[in-house]
């Protein structure tokens, strides 16, 4: 019989899933049930190093997935600031509302109060 301290200390199941990036094969470990999701993630990520290679730099494979992290972290850092800026606007927008909203009131109540 196991204690609760040892069941939380136990890892995590996971799956062994070989993915290919670049034409090399890796073992990862991944959720039971994530490996569509690993799939899709590799799948970028290929994508984008396959997108650093076709430069036509002739680079090592370490330069080419540290080139490849780099554009990945730069569009991660725009699309963050892309939601900042529009998550800004929403609240301009929301605040913008709800003042006209509170004049139409006021202007309702105050033709009411005349009547």
């Amino acid at each position: 019989m196991t204690t609760p301290a040892a069941e939380a200390s136990k890892p995590a199941p996971s799956s062994k899933v070989a993915v290919k990036l670049h034409g090399r094969e890796y073992i990862v470990a991944c959720t039971p049930g994530e490996e569509h999701r690993l799939a899709e993630i590799v799948r970028l990520v290929d994508g984008k190093l396959r997108q650093v290679a076709d430069k036509g730099n002739n680079v090592t494979e370490t330069r080419l997935f540290m080139l490849t992290c780099l554009l990945l972290a730069d569009e991660l850092l725009e699309t963050r600031k892309a939601i900042a800026e529009s998550q800004k606007e929403d609240e301009d927008l929301m605040v913008a509302a709800v003042d006209h909203l509170r004049l139409r009131v006021a202007t309702i109540a105050k033709q009411v109060g005349k009547a």
